[in-house]
């Protein structure tokens, strides 16, 4: 497995990025070498002491690469540290007996004239090097790891963005078709009320082509909207239905998401304008008097003989996707149903 991800990462420029970092080292650990040996210059360098430096360059390298893939994709990243540990301190004094012995050999089989400092001094060498390259991979892989979120981010948005823009376009046939069979309506019986139902059902379709194009909509224009469709329902009600449109605050410039509330009162209209009971109404409140929500509340009643629909519809079931869409964890929606009362009530936390 290392042998695989070594080749993948050589296909990705690893291999470029390692040979600058090696010839960085051998560059560093040369000048190291001349300032920190009083006997030792640069023009002291031949070809025995030069292949003598790389071999401990090579030994270096061995003992990273051992550190960067295996111990710690096998050990460090799935928590075994003891093991770990112990894998580490084997590899570092795996480098300090190769360098001796190659050392020992090159020198012809002389002992170092101070054994113990040579020992310690190719310890904090191998350590110094580990720890660096460790530095190096955890900075890159950091690197990597956010560049992976944000790509997973932008793609969840994109298909979130997809996914509203499917919803948003199911509303506009959904509302349209409704308004065309009460034209319908209307005109087999050759109501009077008809030319202004077809004015309003203009303006209405301005509002849902035009201007609800937007993310967010001034909470105005869609109070503006409501109240002439609530209009245009009443043209085609019974008389004796009650409705009531009422306003709390003026926070008219919070912005809101489109046609959320659309759902909420066509569906009190389908059903509380159509109920058997004697004192029929719909009660719709907008309370805008607090700067960081819009509460929106609809009460009707409702025919306890009816066939209920286990998301509410069509309508409803659309609403509810979109807010969990838009306002996850922003919003609260509350729907309680009696046997002959329906009501609604929603906040939408806005910034």
């Amino acid at each position: 497995m290392a042998l695989i991800r070594f080749y993948r990462k050589f296909k990705k420029g690893f291999i470029f990025e390692q040979g600058l970092f090696w010839l960085f080292s051998i560059i560093l650990f040369t000048v190291v070498l001349i300032y920190t040996r009083g006997d030792f210059n640069f023009y002291s360098i031949d070809l025995h002491m030069a292949v003598n430096i790389l071999i401990t360059v090579l030994l270096l390298a061995i003992s990273v690469y051992i550190n960067l893939l295996w111990l710690i994709p096998a050990y460090f990243n799935k928590r075994k540290f003891l093991v770990f540990t112990i894998l580490e301190i084997a590899n570092i004094f795996l480098f300090i007996f190769l360098n001796y012995y190659f050392s020992y050999f090159f020198e012809g089989g002389k002992q170092p004239k101070n054994l113990f400092s040579e020992i310690v001094a190719e310890l904090i060498l191998v350590l110094l090097f580990l720890l660096v390259s460790t530095l190096l991979k955890f900075m890159r892989d950091s690197i990597a790891l956010q560049d992976v979120e944000l790509r997973i981010k932008e793609v969840e948005k994109q298909k979130i963005e997809a996914e509203l823009r499917a919803l948003k376009a199911q509303v506009n046939p959904h509302f349209f078709f409704n308004i065309l069979n009460s034209l319908y309506a209307l005109s087999l019986d050759k109501s009077d009320k008809a030319p202004e139902l077809i004015l309003k059902l203009s303006d209405l379709m301005r509002y849902v082509i035009y201007e609800s194009i937007d993310d967010l909509v001034p909470i105005r224009k869609q109070l503006e909207f409501l109240k002439s469709y609530v209009y245009l329902e009443r043209l085609r009600s019974d008389e004796s239905l009650d409705v009531q449109f009422e306003v709390k605050g003026e926070q008219y410039d919070v912005k809101v998401a489109p046609l959320l509330y659309l759902a909420f009162i066509e569906n009190a209209f389908k059903h509380g304008a159509r109920t058997i009971s004697d004192s029929p109404y719909i009660h719709i409140v907008f309370d805008l008097e607090q700067e960081d929500r819009v509460i929106f509340t609809i009460e009707n009643r409702t025919d306890p003989f009816r066939q209920k629909h286990p998301d509410g519809g069509f309508g409803l079931s659309n609403v509810k996707k979109r807010l969990e869409l838009l306002y996850p964890g922003k919003h609260e929606l509350t729907i309680s149903e009696s046997v002959s009362i329906y009501r609604v009530d929603l906040i939408i936390f806005v910034e």
